[in-house]
């Protein structure tokens, strides 16, 4: 006999139903079961090499073979069967992600003769939840928070019997033995609870709803309502999602191409964000996109057949920077009623967020749709990531494969590092049996992540080491990649750099094989008045710009006016002049944001980006007006690895901003179109930092926030790499962390 092992996405897809059939029909004996560790072992008497072959070609819609290994096996069997699960085989598989549901059982809610009609908890083999409800591999009921509903017969009888849709279909349910809705506080049930919020919905009520990962809070898109939601949730500017009944829906919404269509409908269903063909001003201010999404339950399918809307808002229900809640007694935003419904979430999942930019597919936030779906690393060590502050995720690195949690947030805010951040970690190291070797954060070192990476390592015995924030973000590129030499441009808003001041418009030089890590280019450093003040208040890096460039605030007159109570441009060149309160920074993000403040387009942010999506928002494409200002610096440069804090001295060429910015600003008070400085301004950093980039013929690779940039990814003029599988903004961080290891290997 033999024994085949399978690894891969072979849980929660209808892997074992798809192998007994396939036994069965080839008249084969021995059985197949689900392993602990996320694996499936086959035994079969026979004709092994057909049946690997059949198993390849016949494989289920959203399983995935990663690995098959076989082996003699001694032993008997007079028939084909599925087992208990158990045991385990030493190979990491892991079950696939949260999946939209599907055509069939849709057609079955739909069906008034079906038991399943209008239930929302209708999925089979091939649909439905799946990390969001997983405590533990394998992927079997038992282990899933669907275990606190016993099957009826009906269920049982569908579960087991080999010829039916349901065979073996983990997360199977129906009204008379499943989950179902409440509609809170008005005490109705089922079918009549789900109608009941669309009609408080469709007259202007605001109503929380318990998805499969967390709670949104929804309400119609008009502009009266949305800007009373923004009160509730205390976001004032930020974007909101809309859900919209159908692609039609979509259409009348947004500017769809063919892949962004394909995009909303697949599996993963995440928000898309693209081009608005309508307004709504409130869902989106000042912005020329809007994030939409189609149904991706058969909840959200119900709600829309009972709705008069098209479209809804459907965000996250929880304040800023705190984490999505999953249970009504985590809910504490304001509502008028909350559709609840009594299956325990074991994993909070946002709705993942993609962008298309210049024709490639980005991932802004990956969350539900994609994890826990592993990245093939050439790295043996086991470890774990912390990622960074903002927008953090962790990856875990076992067998060579990283596998990132989902989107955790902002680890800055208490709630979301100690409810939600150590909660992940601590649930994916339990999952994935996990034995750090290494445990990789940022440099920064007040980061909460960073802290907790030292007293974590010295707890479990595991090495401790800080990667450059930028030369992360390089190595996550590099990571999807494979490659082991790339010459980087990493933009973003604020990242501690080696020299101890911030960086966040770099151009860096990295080598594998011959251990070089060269700090090449960076943008001129500007002065953040304030710190953190000066991210939340752009004016005040314009005024730096401009001061240390002329001497002088006279030009900026004008301005005053926008100045918040208690500020004045006389304090500002006091503390420029004594450094009081003073920030040095190499940073795109916060010249992006001057930029935004320098054209009256925004003077405070509210959110992550908001002052630098707002002046891409307003750039028309223009001509190049401004030709790369670049000097040559010495200073700090090149450093051992990337974990080495201290470095030697060498050249950097700076690509200049103060002259720019004093012509822009002239151009823009005498009346040039702010749309074309705005452009003009992004295709200016975008063009100095390939040029310093074009002085290496590695490939080219770009990442970091300010990537999202249609602008500035136009105007980079050359050929690049930049991240697909994960998000280029911090969101991602935690891959490069993770590839930093191949120095140490």
């Amino acid at each position: 006999m033999f024994r085949i092992i399978v690894s891969g996405v072979v849980q929660g897809v209808g892997f074992r139903p798809f192998v007994y059939r396939l036994a069965k029909e080839m008249k084969l004996r021995g059985y197949v079961k689900n392993c602990g560790d996320g694996t499936v072992e086959i035994v079969i008497d026979r004709e092994v090499e057909e049946f690997v072959e059949r198993l390849k070609k016949e494989i289920p819609d959203r399983a995935k073979i990663e690995n098959i290994r076989i082996e003699k096996f001694e032993g008997f069997f007079d028939d084909f069967k599925i087992i208990e699960s158990g045991g385990k085989t030493g190979i990491l598989s892991l079950p696939p992600p949260d999946i939209a549901v599907c055509e069939d059982c849709l057609k079955e809610v739909f069906d008034e003769k079906d038991r399943r009609y209008l239930y929302p908890f209708t999925t089979c083999t091939s649909c439905g939840q799946r990390f969001s409800v997983s405590e533990r591999l394998p992927f079997d009921r038992e282990n899933t928070t669907l275990a606190e509903f016993p099957l009826c017969e009906d269920c049982r009888r569908e579960y087991e019997n080999p010829d039916d849709r349901r065979f073996y279909a983990q997360s199977i349910a129906c009204p008379a033995c499943g989950p179902n809705y409440e509609l809170l506080p008005k005490g109705v049930f089922g079918v009549e609870a789900v109608k009941e919020a669309a009609r408080m919905i469709d007259s202007g009520s605001f109503v929380a709803i318990k998805g499969i990962g967390g709670i949104h809070l929804s309400c119609l898109t008009e502009n009266e309502i949305v800007w009373k939601l923004r009160k509730i949730l205390r976001r004032p500017q930020q974007p909101f999602a809309v859900m919209v009944r159908d692609i039609e829906a979509a259409k009348n919404l947004a500017e769809l191409s063919e892949e962004e269509i394909e995009e909303l409908k697949s599996f993963r269903r995440p928000i898309l964000v693209c081009k608005k063909r309508v307004d709504l001003e409130a869902v989106a201010p000042k912005l020329d996109t809007i994030g939409i999404m189609l149904p991706y339950t058969p909840l959200h399918y119900i709600l829309f057949k009972f709705l008069k809307a098209e479209a809804v808002v459907m965000t996250s229900a929880n304040f800023p920077s705190e984490p999505m809640a999953t249970s009504f007694e985590e809910l504490k935003v304001p509502y008028d009623a909350f559709l609840n419904h009594n299956m325990r979430i074991a994993n909070r999942v946002d709705d993942s967020v993609v962008k298309f930019v210049n024709g490639r597919r980005m991932i802004i936030r990956r969350s539900r749709g994609f994890v826990p779906e592993p990245i093939e690393l050439d790295i043996k060590s086991e470890a774990v990531a912390v990622g960074a502050e903002l927008y953090n995720s962790l990856c875990f690195l076992k067998e060579g494969k990283a596998v990132m949690s989902q989107y955790i947030g902002n680890t800055a805010n208490f709630k979301t590092f100690n409810e939600f951040f150590k909660r992940a970690l601590f649930h994916f190291k339990n999952y994935l049996d996990l034995k750090p070797e290494f445990v990789v954060a940022d440099m920064h070192p007040l980061y909460n992540t960073s802290i907790f990476a030292e007293k974590f390592g010295e707890e479990i015995g595991a090495e401790v080491l800080k990667v450059q924030h930028h030369f992360a973000h390089a190595f996550s590129v590099m990571a999807e990649k494979k490659i082991d030499e790339a010459i980087a441009i990493a933009v973003d808003g604020v990242g501690y750099g080696m020299d101890g001041k911030i960086w966040g418009g770099e151009v860096l030089y990295i080598n594998l094989d011959s251990m070089e890590f060269e700090r090449v280019g960076r943008l001129e450093t500007i002065h953040l008045l304030g710190g953190d003040l000066a991210v939340e208040r752009p004016l005040r890096v314009l005024f730096s710009i401009i001061y240390s460039q002329t001497g002088s605030w006279e030009e900026l007159k004008y301005y005053e006016k926008y100045l918040k109570k208690g500020e004045s441009f006389e304090t500002f060149e006091e503390l420029l002049k004594k450094r009081i309160g003073v920030v040095e920074a190499s940073s795109a993000g916060r010249v992006l944001d001057a930029a935004s403040a320098m054209l009256e387009i925004c003077f405070e942010r509210t959110y992550e980006g908001e002052p630098a999506m707002k002046l891409e928002a307003v750039a028309e494409e223009s001509e190049n007006y401004y030709d790369p200002i670049i000097e040559t610096s010495w200073e700090i440069s090149k450093f051992s690895s990337p974990f080495d804090g201290r470095g030697r001295r060498g050249e950097v060429k700076v690509l200049k901003i103060g002259e720019v910015f004093e012509d822009a600003l002239k151009r823009y008070l005498s009346g040039e179109r702010r749309g074309k400085i705005a452009y003009q301004i992004m295709s200016y950093l975008a063009r100095g930092l390939s040029e310093i980039a074009s002085e290496f013929e590695a490939p080219l690779i770009v990442s970091g926030g300010v990537a999202y940039n249609s602008i500035f990814q136009k105007e980079i003029g050359r050929n690049f790499y930049t991240n697909e599988l994960v998000a280029c903004g911090d969101n991602g961080i935690s891959l490069g962390q993770v590839y930093a290891l191949k120095v140490i290997e």
